[in-house]
């Protein structure tokens, strides 16, 4: 498994890339105190986007000035259409295909 892709998650009109690094594990578990990814709602799942999010623009050269609570006003308003993009790119990395992203209810 080549953990070093960098996946492109659509969240509203912007596109965060996002990246499984040491770096973006060593985030998370700064940030949520555990030393195991665990996806035991929601919070915890987006605390990992915001790290790997951090790790991917980290890669591409792309500024990434938010706090944990800037992002999640930024994301906030795509709650639904942020979750399935995240969770198909993690699909994706950990070798489970990439479906379609979803398209924002009206």
């Amino acid at each position: 498994m080549n953990l070093l892709n960098i996946h492109r998650v659509k969240v509203g009109d912007r596109e965060f890339p996002v990246k499984i690094t040491n770096r973006a594990m060593i985030l998370y578990e700064k940030m949520t105190g555990s030393t195991v990814v665990s996806f035991e709602g929601t919070e915890k799942l987006l605390q990992f986007f915001y790290c790997t999010a951090q790790a991917g623009a980290k890669a591409t050269g792309e500024d990434f000035k938010y706090s944990f609570d800037e992002f999640l006003d930024v994301i906030d308003d795509y709650y639904s259409e942020t979750l399935i993009n995240f969770s198909n790119a993690l699909m994706a990395e950990m070798g489970g295909g990439e479906k379609k992203q979803s398209k924002k209810s009206e």
